[in-house]
């Protein structure tokens, strides 16, 4: 890589400029010029430049930097010109005598030297004589240079002034380079330096985007430059430090064929280098807004310290033209990064509690000023206590957690009261709680211990009681509920009673076996608005309760909508939401509830709710089961289980492990189910309704794999625990057509028939689905003409359901039962159509529903061709095969058909062909195993 001075990009026509002015002073004409520009925009680099080409030329160098720290000396400049040069000795001996009579004339308390006046005439006058006689001695052309003139004292460049106006034909060329101060007047005004032709103004703009290119060019190579110009452009402003720094860490940064800026620890110091030559109030003024990091609060940083408006906006025009800064916001984020690393963790505390303040003083948003409290990492008045709590809330609102998180944290630190902890400590279970139940769960314990002692109040109170009854601790959660129960009518807090009756209605529906309800004894509540919101919740929970102990009903999808429009997703409604899109499931309002999951999803996405959103993907894969879509239900339960730790589910996990277990089922992934079956599930799950749900998935995984007494065990558990709790409901736990199908398996099939008739005995009208299920069921215990007359039914009813896996079902038992009748047209469209939506279902159909007869008295659908073999034969070829396998003649077919004998022939001949066989006695093979009979022929 070429190192060319890359300082000097688009400097040409300032450089040459400067070097007319050296040739016209070489010619002994005196010449004078002022380099302007912002820091870090190579007004050094350029005058070294400069002085490497009057050397060649022969010319002396007299060079001096000036420093902030040395303005007030007065003569403080002249001294570093002369101490670059060996003086004769009685001029050095004057100068330095001059130099200390300055020096004691000017006390700390007199006017400062940058004053004209603060240095004596007579002074002044010997020190512009030796400056004189200096430049008279020196034989060669002379360059004079200073550096940051724009912290040169007065009376120096007063001299210089006068020399260049004095001397006008001398070989004397002098570049003074300055950035100048936006908020004090510049040096050089009180200089009185001459006008033109002796003096000229040379401006340094910063690069432009084709220099920026060409810098990246050369030092990244030329592929990077069309990647990286324009932002590295836009990162420095075009300041040349800037940019170079921010190359050199791009490069640095190990990548090949960088394609990003890298900005590191060169750049930070770069931008910290251009903040101290511009001044220590641009300095601060940059400390603050790095701090504020909000332009719309710029204009009250005038109130931090005690500057106009005017004042701050030539600060901040200049933080602009170094670079810095576009409109008011930070270029970078690695130069915002830059000042606060500059700042000790004390400094930025202090000016986080400051701006803090200020904003709230200002009356800015709880939200701003409490990002300003968390920086500062401490607060020390209640008042700020109060500001964190109100932010925290609407972070939890507007779905910032982290912003809630870490308000609550500071807040909770400050703890002046045990009520204040206990407050912050149930609002950080609630932030927590979104995220991950199992981390928030921790928080219980002190929860427990504080609602017992009554420090819990409003709508906090329920927290605890939360926990509990998802963790599966019915008991202690009656416990408490009922002590805090009693503390919200001591004190009559109508908010507290409010969430306990949530609560309460929670507890009901969750554990149908603890003491509750109707039968404990009642606490007066508090009247007002309180309550009427909790009843509004509760009512979901009621309604889903009343569905489950009487079956679905047109008022309860009624009360569900109610519910879904009437509340915001929140802490508290989450679970009486859920209820009501449970309601809508069971009632069968599927396109309802797929409106609703959707936008609560959406929601509890918005506001950053991982939990909530396992909860509603877990409705949503029950929301596809149901509608016979088991692929899609496997793919959300399994979506929904992966969204939070297993730990966490509580026994809520129930819900999507039921779903994903009979999905497997369906698809025939047995394997898959049993791995899940793995999956730890806390024992308090099969004390709720839940459990019934994943108690019969688990028996129906048991049946597809064979074990048929663990799946009847497991139906018989549901159905015990169903009618104990008053929750034997067909529409929602079929478990008698479950257990039936385990005895038809078993041939055990009078008692199948007493389930199944029991069952339908049960269904309501319009529950088309579990209708159509236990007809289907009756009839695989029923006679071939009953059969037929059942799955009629069947089929009638599976129609009016959205559900293509039940009604394939039900079309391969209708096509068995036609073919069972001779009737194989009709069968073969209707196996064709079951085919057809299984194959889209992704579900495998059932070989057999029928149960076994004993020997020798198989019905007739035991010589019924499988259904692919079906599809190949023709009515007339399918009534010549099943007499043929029978043992029958072909002139005894013929006979039976009214058929010639070499009709039968012919027809034989033909499905020989077409299954692929050879002789008569592979007909039986192909019937029960296509490729077992082409392989034996």
């Amino acid at each position: 890589m070429s190192r060319k001075d890359t300082a000097l990009y688009e400097r040409e026509k300032q450089l040459a400029l400067l070097l007319r002015l050296l040739q016209d002073s070489l010619r002994g004409n005196t010449r004078l010029a002022v380099v302007s520009g912002a820091p870090g925009h190579g007004k050094t680099e350029l005058l070294a430049a400069l002085a490497e080409e009057a050397r060649r030329a022969g010319a002396v160098h007299f060079s001096a930097t000036a420093s902030r720290a040395e303005q007030a000396v007065p003569f403080g400049v002249l001294a570093q010109l002369s101490r670059g040069v060996d003086l004769p000795r009685d001029m050095g001996i004057q100068m330095s005598r001059l130099l200390n009579q300055a020096l004691s004339a000017v006390p700390g308390s007199a006017a400062t030297p940058q004053e004209p006046g603060a240095v004596a005439p007579r002074l002044f006058h010997q020190m512009g004589t030796v400056l004189y006689d200096l430049v008279e001695s020196i034989p060669r052309p002379l360059l004079i240079s200073v550096d940051d003139v724009q912290f040169a004292d007065t009376a120096s460049l007063l001299c210089l002034s006068t020399l260049v106006r004095r001397r006008r034909s001398t070989p004397l060329l002098l570049i003074l380079n300055e950035h100048p101060s936006p908020l004090s007047s510049s040096a050089l005004l009180k200089a009185e330096l001459p006008p033109e032709p002796l003096s000229h103004q040379v401006r340094l703009p910063p690069l432009s985007k084709g220099g920026v290119a060409a810098l990246v060019a050369e030092c990244l190579g030329e592929p990077a430059a069309p990647a990286l110009s324009d932002a590295c452009l836009a990162a420095t402003g075009g300041n040349p430090l800037l940019v170079r720094r921010l190359i050199e860490d791009t490069a640095g940064s190990g990548q090949p064929a960088p394609q990003t800026l890298r900005a590191g620890h060169r750049f930070e110091q770069a931008v910290l280098d251009c903040l101290y030559r511009c001044g220590p109030y641009v300095r601060t003024v940059a400390r603050q807004m790095a701090v504020l990091n909000d332009l719309r609060y710029a204009p009250l940083l005038t109130r931090l310290a005690d500057v106009d408006p005017q004042s701050l906006s030539l600060a901040l025009g200049a933080l602009q033209e170094a670079g810095i800064l576009v409109d008011g916001t930070w270029r970078h984020p690695g130069a915002r990064a830059a000042v606060l690393h500059d700042m000790t963790a004390e400094e930025r505390a202090d000016l986080h509690t400051r701006i803090g303040t200020l904003l709230f003083k200002n009356g800015a948003p709880v939200t701003a000023v409490a990002h300003h409290l968390i920086s500062a990492s401490r607060i020390d008045n209640d008042c700020a206590a109060a500001v964190l709590l109100e932010a925290a809330e609407h972070g939890l609102t507007d779905g910032d957690t982290a912003l809630a998180f870490n308000c609550l944290s500071v807040a909770h630190q400050y703890g002046t009261s045990e009520e204040h902890r206990a407050t912050t400590t149930a609002m950080l279970f609630r932030t927590e709680w979104r995220t991950d139940p199992r981390t928030a769960a921790r928080r219980v314990p002190a929860l427990l211990e504080a609602a017992r002692s009554g420090r819990l109040s409003g709508r906090h109170v329920s927290a605890p009681i939360d926990s509990l009854l998802w963790f599966g601790r019915p008991d202690t959660a009656l416990d408490t509920l009922e002590q805090m129960e009693q503390h919200a009518w001591r004190r009559q807090d109508a908010e507290a009673s409010a969430s306990l009756q949530i609560s309460r209605a929670q507890l009901t529906l969750l554990y149908p076996t603890t003491l509750y309800g109707d039968d404990a004894p009642s606490v007066p509540a508090p009247g007002g608005d309180s309550l009427r919101w909790a009843s509004s919740r509760t009512q979901a929970l009621s309604e889903l309760l009343q569905v489950m102990r009487d079956g679905p009903s047109p008022l309860s999808a009624l009360a569900a909508e109610q519910t879904l429009v009437s509340h915001r997703l929140n802490d508290q409604t989450v679970l009486p939401l859920a209820a009501a899109i449970g309601i809508l499931i069971a009632v069968g309002r599927f396109s309802s509830a797929d409106r609703w999951i959707d936008r609560l999803d959406s929601t509890a996405r918005s506001q950053s709710a991982p939990a909530w959103q396992a909860l509603f993907g877990s409705l949503q894969a029950k929301l596809a089961l149901r509608r016979g879509r088991p692929a899609a239900a496997v793919r959300l339960a399994e979506a929904a289980l992966s969204g939070i730790p297993a730990a966490s589910w509580g026994v809520m996990i129930a819900l999507p492990l039921s779903v994903a277990l009979e999905a497997h089922t369906l698809l025939g992934a047995h394997s898959t189910a049993l791995a899940q079956l793995g999956v730890p599930t806390p024992d308090a799950m099969f004390q709720t309704p839940l459990g019934l749900q994943y108690l019969r998935s688990r028996g129906r995984v048991m049946v597809a794999t064979g074990q048929t007494q663990a799946a009847l065990e497991d139906f018989t558990a549901v159905g015990e625990l169903a009618t104990r709790w008053r929750m034997d409901i067909p529409a929602l736990l079929p478990w008698r057509t479950d257990a039936a199908r385990v005895h038809l398996a078993r041939g055990e099939t009078e008692r199948a028939r007493e389930l199944a008739q029991e069952q339908l005995a049960l269904v309501q009208p319009g529950q088309h689905q579990v209708r159509a299920v236990t007809l289907r069921a009756l009839a695989a215990t029923a006679s071939a003409q009953e059969r037929g007359r059942l799955l009629g039914q069947a089929l009638e009813a599976v129609q009016q359901c959205d559900n293509p896996v039940e009604l394939a079902y039900t079309l391969n038992d209708v096509g068995r039962c036609h073919q069972e009748a001779g009737q194989y047209s009709k069968g073969r469209m209707a196996l064709r159509r079951a085919r057809q939506l299984a194959e889209e279902s992704g579900v495998p159909l059932p070989a057999r529903t029928l149960p076994e007869a004993p020997r020798g008295q198989q019905p007739r659908a035991a010589v019924v061709a499988s259904e692919d073999l079906a599809g190949k034969l023709s009515d007339a070829e399918m009534r010549v095969v099943s007499l043929a396998i029978r043992g029958h003649s072909n002139r005894q077919i013929a006979a039976k058909l009214f058929v010639t004998v070499s009709t039968v022939e012919q027809h034989l001949t033909r499905v020989y062909r077409k299954l692929g066989i050879k002789r008569r006695s592979d007909l039986t093979l192909a019937l029960h195993g296509g490729d077992t009979a082409r392989r034996a022929s």
